[in-house]
């Protein structure tokens, strides 16, 4: 492609690339904004969590569909930056630039989907008769005496057992999905009900963070159950994967044409990288993609403070520079330093021309013995 071309296709798309870019920095801050304001609870207990979430249900509807639109808006400066590479070096795949559109519209879908779940899964929880106004049964709460009995006589009837020894109670699940709560046991008696458990072949779990107990277990074991949760969980790990491959690879090809600076190619590679262990819907994830999105809009309509790479003025790809290393200078408009020799005219003698055009030469000297 020629360089005009290039040039005029960057400038007609600049200020859509930067305002999506803008946008998509602005709407990774918001849920952030929106989920202080509602003071979700953000402990260990799973049942408070799905209690809290029950309760703020506006605001679990709004953060989501937030988040999907950053994630949406994040397509355009992607884009943007892909072309420009891709004008740069031919040899930039063409065909992964599927990817600056799979990793997005995943995790926007993921976000929707995993809301829908959740608000569901809350909404079953404090509909449950254990967590509801209604008054507790028999069935849903026993005695340390009546589980002994049960784990003595009738343990194929337990599916799973968790013991919070904080508060010293007991959850347990029986084979046919139901729950009942053990308020308290001696204390004393942990080491004995672990070992009565494991002569039962039973299965269980030890809690030991004083934020948990009945019903946690029955709050886990909805969230675990729900399909549309699990189906957003899966969405979200694949729009993992593609949003690493899409944004590593367009950061390192904007980094080797010059487009982008040394740290801010190296950020956009690292917070590609890091989408595998901390996706960027996590707190201070979400800062530093607002950052650096904000810093690709400036970017885009040349409005940061210390310029941009020379790449994007001259149409082909320029090194970046490394660190401390001054930009060369414009010879167009500086004097060329040097020696200069005088070239004979037309109207000189030929003898005077031979002179200036052929080199002195030194004579060589004999030496005497």
């Amino acid at each position: 492609m020629e360089r005009e071309r290039i040039l005029e296709r960057e400038r007609r798309w600049a200020v859509p690339a930067a305002v999506l870019a803008f946008c998509a920095s602005l709407l990774f801050l918001a849920p952030l904004v929106i989920q202080q304001t509602a003071h979700l609870y953000s402990g260990s207990s799973t049942a408070q969590q799905l209690e809290s979430l029950h309760d703020h249900s506006s605001a679990l509807v709004i953060a989501p569909i937030v988040r999907a639109l950053a994630f949406l808006a994040l397509i355009g400066p992607l884009l943007y930056l892909f072309r420009a590479a891709q004008a740069r070096n031919p040899r930039v795949q063409p065909r992964l630039v599927a990817f600056v559109f799979i990793g997005p519209v995943l995790f926007a879908a993921a976000g929707v989907v995993v809301a829908i779940g959740i608000t569901k899964a809350a909404s079953d929880f404090v509909d449950l008769p254990a967590v509801s106004n209604s008054p507790p049964t028999t069935e849903l709460h026993k005695s340390y005496q009546d589980f002994r009995s049960q784990v003595k006589n009738q343990a194929a009837q337990i599916d799973h057992v968790t013991i919070y020894s904080a508060s010293d109670s007991l959850e347990v699940k029986q084979s046919d999905g139901a729950f009942y709560a053990v308020s308290k046991f001696p204390s004393d008696q942990e080491s004995t009900i672990v070992s009565h458990l494991d002569r039962a072949s039973i299965e269980h779990s030890t809690e030991s963070d004083a934020a948990m107990g009945p019903p946690d277990a029955q709050a886990t074991d909805i969230t675990n159950n729900s399909t549309t949760l699990q189906s957003g969980y899966g969405l979200e790990l694949a729009a993992r994967l593609g949003l690493i491959i899409g944004m590593v690879y367009v950061s390192l090809q904007a980094l080797r044409v010059g487009l982008l600076t040394r740290f801010a190619g190296s950020l956009g590679i690292a917070l590609g990288a890091a989408v595998i262990l901390i996706p960027p819907v996590v707190f201070f994830a979400a800062i530093i993609w607002a950052f650096f999105l904000g810093y690709l809009g400036l970017l885009f309509i040349d409005r940061f403070p210390s310029g941009r790479p020379r790449a994007w003025d001259t149409g082909e790809a320029v090194a970046p520079l490394r660190p401390g290393e001054q930009p060369p200078p414009d010879r167009g408009s500086e004097a060329i330093e040097g020696d200069a020799t005088e070239v004979a005219t037309d109207g000189e003698t030929g003898r005077s021309s031979n002179r200036s055009a052929a080199p002195r030469q030194k004579r060589k000297r004999k030496r005497r013995n």
